[in-house]
């Protein structure tokens, strides 16, 4: 108790210092606290946009492996026969059980069973290439959100009912109820009417996505009641590449590639992101340290002579170091302390303003929390130096100089 009120005492009498060394933390808390969040935010929202209605992970099966046309020697080279099974998609047959297989592990938001495939849709002389997603309507409209965002008409995949984009829509000059011819590579061609046009806030998919029922494309493409993939959600999207390694161990005659694997650039740009949050958080604390050390420094220059005479008094000299390491403690839980609260206001007034960017920032307790432990550890380790400096003060040269 007598070093706290000591240690207190002496920041009382050096006001003005501990007032800048406070302003100090508190604005680099603040900006760590600001750009953490804003960072945290930005990336929630693009991974959010792009794949929060979008699968996660897909299965489809491998392309075939190109083989020896001859059998190799080990002083001759081999020719190879490629085979590629491009325009023909070998279809997964026996995906029901894969399916309930993958419902038990209790792992994934989603499961969507997709036949797919290219084609043209007709009306009158106009002919437009686009892509067939023939779904199962629950779990599409669960992944997907199409009922949210059908702009015309109804989501019913029922019948020979199809659905198509707003852009696809306004191309062919089509309507509800309208009627389009769709033919695929194989030669097959039926007559369609159109039940719903949806807008899904993507132009690929509003001007080339054409939406069956998953039946009809399995018909349609002479799948024999077979998939070409299966789509599934989980609920972190950053474990996605995890669930998709186990999954290549538990199934591996089918192929399973996370948005990860399919979306490096992004990826890599969200580390970037990241890196450069902690690259931030590393001066910021640096700065505090710095900042603690070189006050306590000049205070231990100041209060030599109230060391000397504590000292003289009969004060252990491992009781005059813990002063100034409870100094240091309290500089920096108080400084990144009212730096939390001050970043708080900062993200309040970004968001206040009218032209910023609009999406959520959120301020995770934890993550202060942790920021405040780490600056009291900070400023406790900065005081390390002055403390072992004040420590080591003869008492009677102090007092003889004083």
């Amino acid at each position: 108790m007598f070093n706290i009120v000591v240690a207190f005492r002496f920041l009382k009498e050096g006001r003005t210092q501990t007032a800048l060394i406070l302003f100090g933390i508190t604005l680099g808390i603040a900006v760590q606290i600001f750009l953490n969040s804003l960072i945290v935010g930005l990336q929630d929202s693009l991974v959010a946009k792009i794949v929060g209605t979008a699968p996660h992970i897909t299965a489809s099966m491998p392309d075939l492996v190109p083989e020896s046309a001859i059998p190799s020697e080990s002083s001759r080279p081999t020719l190879a026969r490629i085979v590629s099974n491009q325009g023909n998609v070998k279809p997964i047959r026996n995906w029901r059980p894969i399916v309930v297989q993958l419902a038990r592990l209790g792992a994934f938001r989603v499961i969507n069973p997709v036949a797919r495939g290219a084609g043209f849709i007709l009306q009158g002389e106009k002919s437009l290439p686009v892509t067939l997603q023939g779904f199962d309507p629950d779990p599409a409209d669960t992944l997907y959100d199409l009922r949210g965002r059908m702009t015309a008409g109804r989501y019913d995949l029922g019948g020979n009912g199809i659905l198509i984009g707003k852009d696809l829509a306004a191309k062919l000059r089509a309507g509800i109820g309208s009627t389009v011819r769709i033919t695929v590579p194989s030669g097959a061609a039926d007559i369609f009417p159109v039940a719903g046009i949806f807008d899904l806030g993507a132009l690929p998919a509003n001007e080339g996505w054409v939406i069956i029922s998953l039946t009809r494309a399995q018909i349609l493409y002479g799948l024999d009641q077979g998939l070409t993939e299966i789509e599934l959600q989980v609920g972190d999207a950053f474990a996605a590449k995890r669930w998709a390694a186990d999954l290549r161990a538990s199934f591996p005659a089918l192929k399973w590639l996370s948005w990860e694997d399919t979306n490096t650039e992004i990826l890599a740009a969200l580390q970037s992101q990241s890196s450069s949050s902690y690259t931030i958080q590393l001066f910021v604390l640096l700065s505090v340290t710095l900042g603690i050390a070189s006050v306590l420094a000049v205070s231990v220059a100041q209060k030599q002579r109230q060391i000397g005479i504590l000292k003289a008094l009969g004060t252990r000299t491992r009781d005059v170091g813990r002063i100034f390491l409870i100094q240091g403690a309290a500089l920096g839980f108080t400084g990144s302390l009212l730096g939390a609260l001050a970043g708080w206001g900062l993200i309040g007034l970004f968001q206040s303003i009218p032209t910023a960017a609009r999406f959520p920032i959120p301020v995770k307790p934890g993550a202060v929390a942790l920021t405040v432990a780490i600056a009291t550890l900070a400023g406790t380790l900065a005081a390390f130096a002055p403390a072992r400096r004040a420590a080591r003060l003869n008492p009677i040269e102090v007092i003889r100089n004083g």
